[in-house]
């Protein structure tokens, strides 16, 4: 950021850096303001803006906490992708728990009909979908237009590591089942042999 100068548009990356990292929400929303109208995108701006405010409410006293979530939704409504970004990091985490304790709904869907999870997952982010789990996520809530569960989003897609992560949180995918198909029917589609074998290996029948 110093070779580029300050409100650069590579100030967000270095504000993910301090949010993220080394867990500074302030030193990230003021590095984060710089890029705001400079010519760059604005929305990776905001979106920082929007989680280090949030993980400032979260660990703001009583009499600080209503500016801080106030300024929060302001740049990052609360979502399913506020909380699977939240999700993105232990620095960060800590809001998407504190927002789960006062109320938000864990398998709460979008516009696309999509959870946290389910997007943590699209993104192939095994970390954040490992803290959503831990957070009480639902791998077989239904999502999308065709309320498909959660869990076989990565069956579909032939990710043997997210399906193995699955497994490992507790999933027993011979028992998901979409429109008549079973996992191992699925998975049989996509060709993906290491995903037929991990599924056979979890006693999901061939």
């Amino acid at each position: 950021m110093q070779e580029y100068g300050k409100g650069s548009c590579y100030s967000v990356d270095y504000a993910k850096f301090l949010l993220h990292v080394r867990g500074n929400p302030q030193a990230a929303m003021d590095v984060a303001r710089q890029a705001l109208n400079i010519d760059c995108e604005d929305s990776a701006s905001r979106q920082v803006l929007g989680l280090a405010a949030y993980v400032m409410w979260a660990n703001s006293s009583a009499a600080q906490r209503q500016q801080a979530l106030n300024q929060a939704r302001v740049y990052l409504p609360a979502g399913p992708n506020t909380l699977y970004l939240l999700a993105g990091s232990e620095r960060t985490v800590v809001a998407a728990k504190r927002l789960i304790a006062e109320g938000e709904k864990i398998d709460q869907l979008d516009n696309d009909r999509l959870t946290a999870l389910a997007h943590a997952l699209q993104n192939h982010d095994l970390p954040a979908a490992r803290r959503l789990l831990k957070l009480g996520a639902n791998p077989g809530a239904r999502v999308g237009i065709a309320d498909i569960p959660v869990a076989l989003l990565p069956i579909i897609e032939g990710e043997v590591d997210s399906v193995r992560m699955l497994q490992r949180a507790g999933v027993n995918y011979s028992k998901l089942r979409f429109q008549g198909a079973s996992a191992m029917d699925i998975a049989r589609q996509t060709g993906n042999e290491g995903l037929v074998e991990l599924l056979a290996g979890d006693g999901v029948a061939l």
